[in-house]
């Protein structure tokens, strides 16, 4: 006989069954609603960054703001002058030698409520090689220049620390403490100006140079109007001289001709003969200058004739950079070789800026290599920049030289 559920039991499993269903739908309902209410409320107190969702679901484009044009005048004056302190701060702290690491924000620089801003705190660790009075000194004068100025400077009486206060148009933006630190080793290294003077119309520029103090190399191109006098009068200061000569030129002038120039498509004789003819018309020069140092395919089967030729007699040559690549051209001095490289050229468009920016970039490399070479044309820019930077790269570590200098080691 087979089992049959009685019309109550049906009923009430249907019931029961239908008390379930209801139950998820209320459920499901309610979650629902939930999620709807506090999506909602999501959007009603978060406005952009829903916004910045249904635009990101449906890749809509958006509009670009700047919203430093609606800043009034003042302001962004004040943000200019603040970022050209800042800079030149670095500028100075790079010449006392700090590294990033020895810088430190104890405080940045913040808008307050008035939107006024308060001044950024650094600590700043330095070498105790350096004395306060040169960094007090050092930062002064970078501030000066771009319009800033130190209106307190201060001594701590126990801990020895200087403590400075920058300023523009008396609202302060930078607090200095400068903290001098024994464990930290002042870098030295020397560095080498090697003057090329191709044109007579520059003579006078050649003549300022050699007035002074600093030593400094002058490579003479022994065609050149009065090369002859320079090199004679040069000779019993403490300048040195050199012969330029001409390695595979763009073009030949009347001072620079193809018939005294290092050519590829010379012969080794002859390149050894115009070799001996340059030494020959500048009897003082203590070495030669490959200038301007064009490129060739066979480098080293052009120059080691020359370079055999310089040993002889007892010459060095410097490189431009580029040239040389073969072994016959070392990539730094080393005492005795007699063949060097020249960093780098430090003026190639004539433009003060660009020169002062090179002779910084090459005072950071001598740091890192203990020496460097850089040669800059007879150029009035040349005498500018030199007689501006020479002081500020000593305290930086520089030490100018003649290229024999580097030589004697």
């Amino acid at each position: 006989m087979r089992f049959r559920y009685s019309h109550s039991a049906r009923q009430r499993l249907m019931n029961e069954r239908n008390q379930r269903r209801q139950y998820f739908l209320y459920a499901g309902l309610g979650t629902a609603v939930f999620v709807l209410l506090a999506f909602a409320t999501w959007v009603l107190a978060y406005e952009e960054q829903a916004r910045a969702v249904v635009d990101w679901l449906l890749d809509r484009p958006r509009q670009v703001s700047f919203p430093e044009n609606t800043r009034s005048a003042a302001f962004k004056s004040g943000q200019q002058a603040y970022y050209a302190l800042d800079t030149a701060v670095y500028g100075a702290l790079i010449n006392l030698q700090v590294t990033p690491g020895r810088i430190r924000d104890a405080k940045p620089r913040t808008m307050s409520m008035g939107g006024q801003w308060t001044p950024v705190e650094r600590h700043v660790t330095v070498s105790s090689a350096y004395s306060l009075t040169e960094c007090n000194l050092e930062i002064a004068r970078a501030v000066t220049q771009v319009g800033g100025t130190v209106v307190r400077a201060a001594e701590r009486s126990r801990t020895g620390d200087l403590l400075l206060e920058i300023a523009h148009e008396g609202t302060v933006t930078h607090r200095l403490l400068v903290t001098r630190a024994a464990g930290i080793q002042k870098k030295t290294a020397r560095l080498a100006v090697v003057i090329a003077y191709t044109d007579g119309n520059h003579r006078g520029v050649v003549e300022k140079l050699s007035k002074l103090t600093r030593p400094i190399t002058f490579a003479l191109l022994p065609w050149a109007s009065g090369a002859g006098d320079i090199a004679r009068n040069i000779a019993r200061g403490t300048h040195e001289v050199i012969a330029l000569l001409p390695v595979q030129p763009k073009t030949f002038t009347r001072s620079m001709p193809r018939s005294s120039s290092i050519l590829a498509d010379h012969s080794e004789a002859t390149n050894r003969r115009i070799a001996g003819e340059v030494l020959a018309s500048l009897p003082t020069a203590r070495g030669v200058l490959g200038y301007p140092g064009g490129r060739m395919d066979n480098e080293a089967a052009v120059l080691n004739p020359v370079l055999d030729e310089l040993d002889k007699r007892e010459r060095y040559f410097v490189a431009m950079p580029g040239t040389g690549e073969s072994s016959a051209v070392s990539e730094s001095p080393e005492s005795g070789s007699g063949r060097l490289r020249a960093w780098g050229i430090l003026d190639p468009v004539y433009n003060p800026v660009i020169m002062s920016m090179n002779l910084d970039r090459a005072s950071l490399a001598a740091l890192e290599n203990d020496r460097a070479i850089v040669i800059a044309d007879a150029r009035p820019h040349a005498l500018q920049v030199l007689m501006n930077r020479m002081v500020h790269l000593e305290l930086r570590g520089i030490e100018f030289v003649r290229v024999s200098d580097l030589l004697d080691n």
